[in-house]
């Protein structure tokens, strides 16, 4: 009953928070209505990943097709490829797909796009469930902290900027966190829905975004491991292996024959991929050189597309990590502290432990910071923080609240609290100024170029001018209060529900444990 009621807590408290900062307007807006309008800071297509997934999905809405026509294109330009007269995003097509329902039910209502984008966080209170079930069940710390692990992932780290609008990453970590936690049942259970939805989930997060598949590699080899078991007797050891891992492997193996049938009809080859079109900016930018020349109106030399890096690079792995981790841009540490404590306990506990579930999880960490350490654009473009470290916040969120579980004595215990409550403060104050206003902040090395700040200094000013791109703000509350006061509420609120469940909630678990 507790655990139900937990859940329950954590959905209200996920949809109020979620929808509270959802970042939309009123209306359907058409392509047209995009360019220098909707495409600026603080409105809901600011960025080019946002801009393509939902034009994918009015597409498919209004098109019944995953090509968009020139007018959309030209809108989500510049992340669009081009083959045989026909315009693709290059994102692959999961998040629009996971979009539709919630466009299809909000056009009614002329709110297609605050729908569409709703249906993440959906997603987003999914994942603020399987950590609280990871840290419950697993970890076996109490109830309170275990419900602190999700509200410090959700609310004190930059996953909450990409909660409230079109972006991948919390529908790919769903099925990352539900598979580890499914991977982790099977490894008691042997139950054969339990291997069924951990390939199901591999397939189809392969729809999501194409570095799942490299992503999700630790929790298949957990997965692997737990289907054999070993058995020592006097003389013998007995190795037995659970078929059913091997036979419900037939739905991945589904998936990826649909995912190359999608490559196949829309791009000529099943292999083939959608970023690796012709690029539509490189078409126009080539026309428009030629344009020029052909008229004799070249008044200098024309600039040339920046070479492209190679996605993975060896050489690029000791910088992408120091951005990721340190850096004043895009440091996971900069933008939620309170993850230190997370970073360091870990590590502790693997030494004393030695267990596999965290083994696991360590291995999530490393996998998802070399991959993107050596991702030729580490910064993930223009962004809020982070914002492809989503799954080291989920398991470092975890080991915070392993850290303030941990019996200690009084002054300890009251240390550690106290530390905890300040870089809590800070990380969800400095996460709640990105939610509430622009996801759009340039990495230095441009910021620089254009003499524009970057971090959360560059979301202050729109801070200060009270411009945000929460839809309740500016839809229902504008006129009744400022955002800065808007802002004081729910920091506030946050603050209190981490003071009830790091210091109330343990007295109450102590009582009936007495």
């Amino acid at each position: 009953m507790k655990k139900i009621l937990s859940i329950i807590f954590l959905i209200v408290i996920g949809l109020g928070f979620y929808i509270a900062t959802l970042k939309g307007i009123s209306g359907n807006p058409h392509p047209r209505d995009f360019k220098n309008n909707l495409d600026q800071a603080t409105k809901p297509f600011e960025l080019s990943p946002e801009r393509g997934r939902y034009l994918l999905t009015y597409s498919l809405a209004e098109n019944n097709s995953f090509s968009l026509n020139k007018e959309s294109a030209d809108a989500a330009y510049p992340d669009v490829g081009y083959i045989d007269g026909k315009y693709y995003i290059y994102f692959a097509p999961g998040v629009s797909i996971v979009a539709l329902p919630g466009y299809l039910l909000g056009k009614s209502f002329g709110l297609a796009q605050v729908f569409s984008y709703f249906m993440v966080s959906l997603f987003a209170i999914l994942n603020l469930i399987f950590i609280y079930l990871i840290s419950k069940n697993v970890f076996k710390i109490s109830n309170g902290f275990a419900l602190l692990s999700a509200i410090t992932f959700g609310f004190a780290t930059t996953s909450w900027s990409y909660a409230v609008t079109l972006y991948q990453h919390h529908i790919s970590l769903f099925f990352i966190l539900s598979s580890y936690y499914a991977a982790w049942k099977y490894s008691f259970s042997k139950r054969w829905y339990q291997a069924f939805y951990i390939w199901l989930s591999f397939g189809l997060s392969l729809f999501l975004d194409y570095p799942n598949a490299i992503l999700m590699l630790p929790v298949l080899i957990y997965f692997f491991l737990s289907t054999f078991s070993i058995k020592s007797f006097a003389r013998n050891v007995k190795i037995s292996f659970s078929l059913n891992a091997l036979l419900t492997s037939v739905i991945f193996f589904a998936l990826i024959f649909l995912h190359g049938y999608y490559n196949y009809v829309n791009f000529g080859s099943p292999t083939k991929l959608s970023g690796e079109l012709t690029g539509y900016k490189s078409i126009v930018e080539a026309q428009e050189k030629q344009r020029l020349t052909e008229n004799q109106k070249t008044q200098g030399p024309i600039l040339e597309n920046k070479s492209a890096l190679t996605f993975f690079s060896e050489e690029q792995l000791v910088n992408g990590a120091t951005i990721l981790s340190f850096s004043r841009d895009r440091g996971l540490f900069l933008f939620s502290p309170v993850l230190l404590i997370g970073l360091i306990y870990m590590l502790y506990f693997y030494v004393k432990k030695r267990a596999r579930e965290v083994a696991v999880l360590i291995a999530l960490i490393i996998v998802n910071l070399f991959l993107y350490s050596s991702w030729g654009d580490p910064w993930g473009g223009w962004a809020y923080g982070p914002r492809y470290m989503l799954i080291t916040m989920s398991i470092l969120s975890i080991f915070v609240a392993v850290f303030l579980a941990q019996k200690k004595n009084l002054l300890n215990n009251i240390l550690s609290k106290t530390l905890f409550l300040v870089l809590f403060g800070v990380s969800s104050a400095i996460a709640l100024l990105g939610v509430l206003t622009t996801n759009a902040v340039p990495p230095k090395v441009e910021a620089d170029y254009l003499k524009m700040n970057y971090n959360y200094l560059h979301n202050f000013i729109f801070y200060e001018r009270g411009q945000s791109s929460s839809f309740i703000f500016n839809e229902y509350l504008s006129p009744l209060i400022s955002l800065k006061n808007y802002s004081y509420l729910i920091w506030g609120l946050l603050i209190f529900i981490a003071l009830i469940l790091l210091f109330v909630m343990p007295l109450f678990e102590k009582n009936h444990e007495s």
